[in-house]
Protein backbone atom coordinates (compact mmCIF):
# COMPACT_ATOMS: atom_id res chain seq x y z
CA UNK A 1 0.00 0.00 0.00
CA UNK A 2 1.37 3.51 -1.04
CA UNK A 3 1.14 6.51 0.81
CA UNK A 4 0.04 8.16 -2.07
CA UNK A 5 -2.88 5.65 -2.53
CA UNK A 6 -3.69 6.30 0.98
CA UNK A 7 -4.36 9.50 0.56
CA UNK A 8 -6.23 8.98 -2.86
CA UNK A 9 -8.64 6.76 -0.47
CA UNK A 10 -8.78 9.59 2.44
CA UNK A 11 -10.05 12.02 -0.44
CA UNK A 12 -12.32 10.11 -1.92
CA UNK A 13 -14.05 9.65 1.28
CA UNK A 14 -14.56 13.37 1.82
CA UNK A 15 -15.07 13.92 -1.88
CA UNK A 16 -17.28 11.25 -1.98
CA UNK A 17 -20.86 12.69 -2.05
CA UNK A 18 -23.37 11.29 1.04
CA UNK A 19 -25.58 10.39 -0.86
CA UNK A 20 -23.97 7.71 -2.84
CA UNK A 21 -23.94 5.90 0.35
CA UNK A 22 -27.62 4.50 -0.11
CA UNK A 23 -27.89 5.27 -3.43
CA UNK A 24 -29.12 8.54 -5.10
CA UNK A 25 -31.59 10.67 -3.86
CA UNK A 26 -31.27 8.80 0.07
CA UNK A 27 -28.38 10.81 1.97
CA UNK A 28 -26.96 9.02 5.54
CA UNK A 29 -26.45 11.40 8.10
CA UNK A 30 -23.89 11.27 10.49
CA UNK A 31 -25.38 9.28 13.62
CA UNK A 32 -28.34 8.15 11.70
CA UNK A 33 -28.93 4.12 11.90
CA UNK A 34 -27.97 3.92 8.75
CA UNK A 35 -24.18 5.51 9.17
CA UNK A 36 -24.10 3.10 11.90
CA UNK A 37 -24.35 0.17 10.06
CA UNK A 38 -22.25 1.22 7.32
CA UNK A 39 -19.50 1.48 9.76
CA UNK A 40 -20.23 -2.23 11.35
CA UNK A 41 -17.44 -4.41 10.40
CA UNK A 42 -19.46 -6.84 7.86
CA UNK A 43 -20.56 -3.88 6.24
CA UNK A 44 -21.54 -4.82 2.48
CA UNK A 45 -20.95 -1.56 0.86
CA UNK A 46 -19.14 1.56 1.00
CA UNK A 47 -20.09 5.03 -0.67
CA UNK A 48 -17.46 3.76 -3.35
CA UNK A 49 -19.15 0.41 -3.96
CA UNK A 50 -22.20 1.90 -4.41
CA UNK A 51 -21.07 4.63 -6.75
CA UNK A 52 -19.49 1.94 -8.68
CA UNK A 53 -22.58 0.02 -9.11
CA UNK A 54 -24.80 2.84 -10.27
CA UNK A 55 -25.79 2.50 -13.68
CA UNK A 56 -24.13 5.37 -15.85
CA UNK A 57 -26.80 7.34 -15.82
CA UNK A 58 -27.33 7.32 -12.54
CA UNK A 59 -23.45 7.94 -11.89
CA UNK A 60 -23.60 10.84 -14.37
CA UNK A 61 -26.76 12.34 -12.43
CA UNK A 62 -25.26 12.14 -8.84
CA UNK A 63 -21.76 13.62 -10.36
CA UNK A 64 -24.14 16.49 -11.82
CA UNK A 65 -25.25 17.44 -8.50
CA UNK A 66 -21.75 18.33 -7.48
CA UNK A 67 -20.10 21.64 -7.46
CA UNK A 68 -18.37 21.68 -11.24
CA UNK A 69 -14.98 22.22 -9.36
CA UNK A 70 -15.37 19.04 -7.03
CA UNK A 71 -16.87 16.85 -9.81
CA UNK A 72 -14.02 17.12 -11.78
CA UNK A 73 -11.52 16.06 -8.72
CA UNK A 74 -13.68 13.11 -8.17
CA UNK A 75 -13.98 12.19 -11.68
CA UNK A 76 -10.13 12.41 -11.91
CA UNK A 77 -9.61 10.26 -8.65
CA UNK A 78 -12.01 7.77 -10.01
CA UNK A 79 -10.28 7.25 -13.34
CA UNK A 80 -6.57 6.91 -11.54
CA UNK A 81 -8.13 4.54 -9.27
CA UNK A 82 -9.71 2.23 -12.27
CA UNK A 83 -6.06 2.30 -13.57
CA UNK A 84 -4.57 0.72 -10.49
CA UNK A 85 -3.82 -3.19 -10.45
CA UNK A 86 -7.04 -4.92 -9.23
CA UNK A 87 -4.52 -6.10 -5.86
CA UNK A 88 -4.23 -2.46 -5.30
CA UNK A 89 -7.70 -1.63 -5.83
CA UNK A 90 -8.64 -4.23 -3.50
CA UNK A 91 -6.07 -2.73 -0.93
CA UNK A 92 -7.43 0.90 -1.47
CA UNK A 93 -11.15 -0.47 -0.94
CA UNK A 94 -9.73 -2.25 2.25
CA UNK A 95 -8.41 0.88 3.61
CA UNK A 96 -11.72 2.87 2.83
CA UNK A 97 -13.75 -0.11 4.87
CA UNK A 98 -11.39 0.41 7.92
CA UNK A 99 -11.66 4.09 7.45
CA UNK A 100 -15.06 4.02 6.70
CA UNK A 101 -16.20 1.81 10.11
CA UNK A 102 -13.98 4.24 12.38
CA UNK A 103 -16.50 6.77 14.72
CA UNK A 104 -16.57 10.02 12.56
CA UNK A 105 -14.16 11.81 14.71
CA UNK A 106 -11.89 8.98 14.92
CA UNK A 107 -12.20 9.56 10.70
CA UNK A 108 -11.30 13.12 11.04
CA UNK A 109 -8.28 12.55 13.39
CA UNK A 110 -6.92 10.27 11.00
CA UNK A 111 -7.71 12.70 7.74
CA UNK A 112 -5.62 15.26 10.41
CA UNK A 113 -2.87 12.88 10.36
CA UNK A 114 -2.62 12.27 6.77
CA UNK A 115 -2.48 16.05 6.49
CA UNK A 116 0.27 16.52 9.09
CA UNK A 117 2.16 13.55 7.78
CA UNK A 118 2.41 14.92 4.17
CA UNK A 119 3.70 18.49 5.85
CA UNK A 120 7.05 16.46 7.21
CA UNK A 121 9.97 16.16 5.57
CA UNK A 122 10.68 13.65 3.17
CA UNK A 123 13.15 11.83 5.23
CA UNK A 124 10.48 11.78 8.10
CA UNK A 125 7.47 10.44 6.41
CA UNK A 126 9.58 7.52 5.51
CA UNK A 127 10.59 6.80 9.36
CA UNK A 128 7.10 6.96 9.92
CA UNK A 129 6.23 4.89 7.42
CA UNK A 130 8.61 2.01 7.84
CA UNK A 131 7.31 2.18 11.70
CA UNK A 132 3.51 1.68 10.57
CA UNK A 133 4.76 -1.11 8.17
CA UNK A 134 6.22 -2.49 11.39
CA UNK A 135 2.99 -2.44 13.19
CA UNK A 136 0.96 -3.77 10.87
CA UNK A 137 1.78 -7.72 11.93
CA UNK A 138 1.44 -6.65 15.37
CA UNK A 139 -1.56 -7.01 17.50
CA UNK A 140 -3.21 -4.39 18.73
CA UNK A 141 -1.90 -4.48 22.32
CA UNK A 142 1.41 -4.63 20.69
CA UNK A 143 0.98 -2.14 18.82
CA UNK A 144 -0.46 0.03 21.87
CA UNK A 145 2.96 -1.47 23.77
CA UNK A 146 5.25 -0.46 21.17
CA UNK A 147 3.91 2.91 20.87
CA UNK A 148 4.28 3.64 24.70
CA UNK A 149 7.99 2.27 24.63
CA UNK A 150 10.99 4.30 24.98
CA UNK A 151 12.31 3.46 21.08
CA UNK A 152 9.50 4.71 19.75
CA UNK A 153 9.11 8.34 22.01
CA UNK A 154 12.98 8.19 21.01
CA UNK A 155 12.78 7.76 17.27
CA UNK A 156 9.87 10.32 17.36
CA UNK A 157 8.85 14.09 17.98
CA UNK A 158 5.83 14.31 20.23
CA UNK A 159 4.07 15.57 17.05
CA UNK A 160 5.47 12.70 15.04
CA UNK A 161 4.05 10.41 17.64
CA UNK A 162 0.60 11.89 17.17
CA UNK A 163 0.73 11.32 13.34
CA UNK A 164 1.40 7.47 13.79
CA UNK A 165 -0.84 6.89 16.98
CA UNK A 166 -3.69 8.96 14.68
CA UNK A 167 -2.92 6.69 11.38
CA UNK A 168 -2.31 3.67 13.47
CA UNK A 169 -6.39 2.14 13.05
CA UNK A 170 -5.77 2.51 9.85
CA UNK A 171 -4.01 -0.69 9.70
CA UNK A 172 -5.03 -4.46 9.14
CA UNK A 173 -5.93 -6.16 12.17
CA UNK A 174 -3.14 -9.01 12.65
CA UNK A 175 -3.50 -12.55 11.49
Amino acid sequence: MTWRGLVVVLVLSRACPPAFALGPGRPVRQGSPAARRARTPGAAKTPIDEFEQMPPGEQQRALDRLPPAQRQKFQERINRFNRLAPQQQQTLRSLYNRLHQLPSERQEAVRGAIQRFSRQPPERQQAMRDELRGMAALSQQDRQARMAGPEFKKRFSGKEQGIVRDMAPLLPPAN
